[in-house]
C-alpha cells in the first residue's frame, strides 16, 4: 500500500482532525506506558509532583499538537499554551534539582511513539504524503518548541533568589503525595527559613487570581501559576480567618496535618470545579469543611443516581414543578430531625403545606420514603439531586 497522491492535498482534511481527536486516549496511553518503561525513575517522580504528572503532561501536549490543526481556533494560541505549560515545567526541574536531559529523553520516547501512530495512520487512510510530512514535522517542531520552553523556565528559576527558590522547592514538597517528597520536611522547611507548623490548608484560587494581588503574611506559601495559583497557610485556625484571603470564588480545603498537604488541596480543587460549576457558592472563601454533604455526593455521583430510583422511586418520575418541592421538603424535614414545625421556618411556608407535601411523599413511594433507616443515604441522594449542575 502507498500513500496518495501528494498533489491531492490542501489543508489538514476535517476528518483527519476528528480522527486524530478520537485517538487522544490511545494515544495517551501508549506514550505514558513508554515513558514509565525506559525511565521509570523519572516518571515515578514526576507522578509524584503537584500538577505535572506524566500523563497530565503528555495529554496536554498532544491536545495542543491536534490543536495546532483546528481551523476554528488559532495555531498560535495552541503553541502558546505549550510553551507556558513547558515554562512552568522547566521551573519546576530547577526548583527540584532535576536536570533537563531526563526531560528531553521523556519527550523523544513520545515523538517516537507519535511519529509511528502517524505512518502507522497514514498507510491505513491513505493520507496524501504533504499531510504526513506536515504532521511529522510539526511534530518535531512543537518537541523543539517545548525543549525551548522547559530551557529558559529552568533558567529563570535557577537566577532567582536562592531563598525564594528553597521556599517554593518547600511549598511543592507540602503538597507532594506521600512517600514522593524529595527531602524531609524538616529539612525542607530550615532551608526556606520557615517554621514547620503542626496543621496547615490549602486555599485554591480561581484561575488568574494572582497570589500578588493580596495582601499576605510571611509565613504563607504561593503558587503564582496562572491556571492553578493556591496559597497554603499554616495553621490556619491559629491566629483565625482575620488574615485569611478574602478572595471570591476561592476555596479553602480541609486543615490536615503538615505531611498531609496533597489532602488538603486536592479537596480545595475539587470544591473550586463546583464552585466555577455554579454548583457550589462562590463564597471569599468557600470552606470545604462547610460543604462536606456536596462535596461528597459529587464523588459519588454515579453510585448517588442508582441509588436514587431505589430511594425515590416515582417521585423521580414527576415533572419539575412537581417533584423539586416535595425533593426540597424531604431534604429539609431529615435536616431538621423529622420535625415539621421547623421545616416550615426553614422553608418560609405553613406546616400544613410541610405536612401535606410529606403525605404525598409516602403516597406516591408506597409508604417506603422516607425511611428511618436510610436517612443519611437519603439526604445525599437528595443533596446531589438538588444541587446545581445535575
Amino acid at each position: 500500500m502507498t500513500l496518495a497522491n501528494p498533489q491531492d492535498t490542501g489543508p489538514l482534511p476535517g476528518e483527519t482532525r476528528r480522527m486524530l481527536l478520537r485517538q487522544i486516549p490511545a494515544v495517551v496511553d501508549e506514550m505514558e506506558e513508554a515513558v514509565r518503561t525506559g525511565l521509570p525513575d523519572y516518571a515515578n517522580a514526576a507522578n509524584g509532583t503537584n500538577g505535572y504528572s506524566v500523563r497530565q503532561i503528555i495529554d496536554q501536549t498532544v491536545s495542543c499538537f491536534v490543536s495546532i490543526h483546528d481551523v476554528t481556533r488559532p495555531g498560535p494560541a495552541a503553541t502558546a499554551e505549550i510553551i507556558a505549560l513547558y515554562e512552568r515545567i522547566g521551573a519546576q526541574h530547577g526548583r527540584l534539582g532535576r536536570p533537563l536531559d531526563v526531560l528531553r529523553d521523556a519527550l523523544d520516547l513520545a515523538g517516537r511513539v507519535a511519529c509511528r501512530r502517524l505512518i502507522e495512520d497514514a498507510y491505513r487512510e491513505q493520507w496524501p504524503e504533504s499531510v504526513l510530512a506536515t504532521l511529522t514535522e510539526d511534530a518535531f517542531d512543537l518537541i523543539g518548541t517545548a525543549i525551548a520552553a522547559a530551557s529558559r523556565g529552568y533558567a529563570d528559576e535557577c537566577s532567582r533568589d536562592p531563598l525564594d527558590v528553597q521556599r517554593d522547592r518547600l511549598r511543592d514538597a507540602l503538597v507532594a503525595d506521600a512517600g514522593h517528597e524529595p527531602r524531609p520536611l524538616t529539612e525542607l522547611a530550615s532551608a526556606a527559613g520557615w517554621q514547620l507548623p503542626r496543621t496547615l490548608a490549602v486555599l485554591a484560587l480561581p484561575a488568574g487570581d494572582h497570589p500578588q494581588m493580596h495582601v499576605l503574611p510571611p509565613e504563607v506559601l504561593a503558587d503564582r501559576s496562572p491556571a492553578a495559583p493556591f496559597l497554603i497557610l499554616p495553621d490556619p485556625r491559629d491566629p483565625g480567618p482575620r488574615w485569611l484571603p478574602k478572595a471570591k470564588g476561592a476555596v479553602l480545603g480541609p486543615v490536615v496535618p503538615v505531611d498531609r498537604g496533597a489532602v488538603s488541596l486536592r479537596w480545595a480543587r475539587r470544591g473550586l470545579d463546583l464552585v466555577e460549576r455554579g454548583t457550589l457558592p462562590a463564597e471569599a472563601p468557600l470552606r470545604c469543611v462547610d460543604q462536606v454533604a456536596v462535596l461528597s455526593a459529587f464523588q459519588s455521583g454515579d453510585l448517588l443516581e442508582a441509588a436514587a430510583a431505589n430511594l425515590l422511586g416515582p417521585l423521580l418520575a414527576l415533572p419539575p414543578r412537581r417533584r423539586t418541592p416535595l425533593l426540597e421538603t424531604l431534604l429539609v424535614y431529615l435536616r431538621c430531625g423529622d420535625n415539621a414545625v421547623l421545616t416550615a421556618e426553614r422553608l418560609h411556608v405553613h406546616e400544613q403545606t410541610v405536612r401535606y407535601r410529606l403525605r404525598q411523599i409516602s403516597q406516591l413511594t408506597d409508604g417506603t420514603c422516607p425511611d428511618p433507616e436510610l436517612h443519611l443515604e437519603t439526604m445525599l441522594v437528595l443533596t446531589w439531586l438538588l444541587s446545581p449542575g445535575i
